[in-house]
């Protein structure tokens, strides 16, 4: 059984400075999220590039993480109700 009031302490979340730029990352991203619908138009490896050059103080892991969650969200149709919030 698990205890929902756990103390801080026992946070496992290790990617703060990806928490921190994530809904900015959404919305640089949205743009060509909507534009690789039906054919890759930009890279994988040019995403990295546009997030890294945005958010410079992110490691190449956790940019790769920021890009990858902003695909999951767009994938499943959840991207856009982030952003409009």
């Amino acid at each position: 059984m698990t205890n929902d009031n756990r103390p801080a302490k026992d946070e496992r979340r290790v990617h703060n400075a990806v928490r921190d730029v994530f809904v900015p990352a959404c919305i640089l991203l949205a743009p060509l999220m909507k534009d690789n619908d039906g054919t890759l138009i930009t890279s994988g490896f040019a995403m990295m590039h546009i997030v890294q050059g945005h958010f410079p103080e992110l490691s190449g892991s956790e940019a790769r993480i920021v890009i990858t969650a902003v695909e999951r969200l767009h994938r499943e149709n959840r991207l856009q109700a982030l952003l409009e919030q």
